[in-house]
């Protein structure tokens, strides 16, 4: 921009210095200073002051486009200096994200009702946590040990400041949640009309067990005996968290469900609720709960053993199933009477839907499935070191007979044997599942449909456990841990809220976390910045497959597979930004539209 400053002389008398200047930051959330690009000298000493101007304004117009910038660098900067320090923005998708839920006037809003009396901002370091587990996923210890890399983020808090700021963020955790789930309910809307509920587990490298807390053995999901916490979590019908609860490790799951029903529609004001689980959480206490309190079920039956005998004869009776023009699928919906109990616990007769159906694809992998097991299992008998392999255990049996004579009796030595007559008796369930819903409205496509949406569930807890890297977990106070749990889950949301927001261009949360990880910047002297490529793995040819769907080939495509990702999420704020060498104020704009 032009510039025109008076300039006095003791003598008294006054020119005006004419100068072409450049607005810069001096660095990320500094005041906007000035510098001078080029001086023309004092207007008054020219001899045609119009035709003067009008070079000083050419000038200037010619500084606006896209004129070449000259960067100084000093010889002697050195390495572990702020000059040469690699910082991150590619938080700010996900920050861009995170404000939309307005977290941090949430929190401001806290703050003042609370009366906190930290030097702290609980607002900086809970999205600070929330956006580094998704992009550096660690304990709270190491996350803070990279404080100085996201760009133009203030990260003036201490690890002391951290882990005081957990117990507030855990006495918030259940009004934040209904705070994110009204932001939600605008943004995207929320109707509700089923949810996805299960439970996992997540476990402390710790050898004691709480006596009271959260922190106790249970039937853990990885199979370990270290303590574990139980998480309850709900999902709405576009897959997106909407609310988590925490339960001592030696709660039965089947216990967890009808505390966070009743918990979720007392806090979102819910009417009546169709919840959607797996046949670990269908007992029959739960289920005549759920129709007690007016609401439905979706969930999934077991067929074989004494659990399922009760649908044997449907099961494989052949007649009355519709079958597919191929053949690869069939199904029967009929209803059924059972014996509830009401709430007073006296028996009372109600109907519901069943439906069985058999897949040609499913039966093909159960049986894969089984011929593997098999194997492990004739190994078992063959060398004792197989018996430590994980699956056998299903084909084997063991039994005592005599060393010498071969008789089976009492106490002597244990053989182990292939059990060939339980390989065969599931062979004979390859492929069928069945589903029970109270809903009687429901066709079988659409219990078909409701059901098979519990894989986002399923997701969602990889995503939490490998991606998040939500455990183990490092905190140990219950405050910390529900804390701890509250972050994940806010995490989880926001990739969520991303990848609802990419539609068909979705990508895994991995992904997201590695493009956005590429993307860094350095500030150079001037206020310069110095982009970095945003790119690093080769990206492979994709194909159509038989059922429609794209896979990937193991052909390199020459394209970037990391510069791809990071163009798909650029898409969803409608921004492209590739210059390498911008000013900090172009760059700033661009970041500005993210929000």
């Amino acid at each position: 921009m032009v510039r025109k400053d008076i300039r006095h002389f003791a003598d008294g008398s006054a020119k005006t210095w004419v100068r072409v200047v450049e607005g810069y930051r001096p660095a990320p959330g500094k005041a906007p200073k000035q510098r001078t690009i080029k001086s023309f000298g004092y207007l008054e000493d020219q001899d045609d002051p119009e035709a003067f101007m009008e070079l000083v304004r050419s000038f200037d117009e010619e500084q606006r486009r896209d004129a070449p910038i000259q960067i100084e660098v000093s010889s002697n900067v050195r390495m572990y200096g702020t000059e040469n320090r690699k910082q991150n923005y590619g938080y700010k998708y996900l920050e861009a994200i995170y404000n939309r839920l307005e977290i941090d006037a949430y929190i401001r809003r806290y703050e003042k009702n609370s009366k906190f009396r930290g030097t702290y901002s609980l607002g900086n370091i809970f999205k600070f946590l929330v956006l580094y587990r998704i992009l550096a996923p660690d304990s709270k210890r190491a996350t803070c040990q990279i404080s100085n890399q996201p760009y133009g983020f203030e990260t003036n808090f201490t690890l002391k400041d951290v882990y005081r700021a957990l117990d507030s963020f855990a006495d918030f955790s259940i009004d934040l949640q209904k705070h994110m789930n009204e932001r939600v309910k605008r943004l995207v809307g929320r109707e509700m009309n089923y949810a996805f509920y299960d439970v996992t587990n997540y476990y402390f490298e710790i050898d004691e067990p709480d006596e009271d807390g959260l922190r106790r053995r249970g039937v853990s999901k990885e199979h370990r005996v270290d303590p574990i916490v139980q998480m309850g979590l709900f999902l709405d019908e576009k897959g997106l968290p909407v609310s988590m609860s925490l339960f001592p490790g030696n709660t039965s799951e089947t216990l967890t469900l009808q505390p966070m029903m009743q918990e979720i529609k007392r806090s979102y004001g819910l009417g009546r609720l169709v919840v959607v689980a797996d046949k670990g959480l269908n007992s029959s206490t739960n289920i005549d709960k759920i129709i007690n309190n007016g609401d439905g079920y979706v969930v999934s039956q077991i067929l074989r053993g004494t659990k399922g005998k009760r649908y044997h004869e449907a099961l494989f009776d052949t007649e009355s199933y519709t079958i597919s023009a191929d053949g690869s699928y069939k199904y029967k919906l009929y209803n059924e009477e059972y014996i509830g109990r009401d709430a007073e616990g006296e028996p009372v007769r109600r109907k519901r839907q069943v439906l069985i159906y058999w897949s040609r694809a499913e039966a093909e992998m159960m049986k894969a499935k089984r011929k593997e097991k098999l194997q492990r299992a004739e190994s078992a008998t063959r060398n004792p070191v197989y018996t430590i392999a994980k699956g056998k255990q299903a084909y084997t049996k063991e039994i005592i007979i005599d060393a010498t004579t071969g008789q089976e009796l009492d106490d002597t030595a244990r053989q182990v044997s292939v059990d060939y007559e339980k390989a065969e008796q599931d062979a004979a369930y390859d492929g069928y599942f069945c589903i029970l819903t109270s809903e009687m409205d429901y066709s079988a496509q659409k219990i078909r449909e409701v059901y098979g949406g519990l894989w986002k569930i399923e997701e969602s807890f990889r995503v939490m456990k490998s991606d998040l890297d939500a455990r183990p977990v490092y905190v140990s106070t219950e405050k910390h841990i529900q804390a701890h749990f509250l972050i994940c889950f806010t995490a989880l949301l926001v990739v969520r809220m991303l990848q609802y927001e990419m539609g068909g261009n979705a990508i895994s949360s991995e992904r997201i976390a590695r493009a956005l990880n590429a993307a860094n910047c350095r500030m150079l002297r001037g206020g310069i910045l110095q982009l970095d490529d945003v790119g690093g793995a080769l990206a492979f040819e994709s194909r159509t497959a038989k059922n429609g769907a794209q896979e990937e080939t193991l052909v390199y495509s020459g394209e970037d597979e990391i510069a791809q990702d990071y163009r798909r999420i650029q898409q969803v704020f409608g921004v492209d930004f590739d210059y390498v060498y911008p000013k900090q104020e172009v760059f700033s704009r661009f970041l500005s539209k993210l929000v």
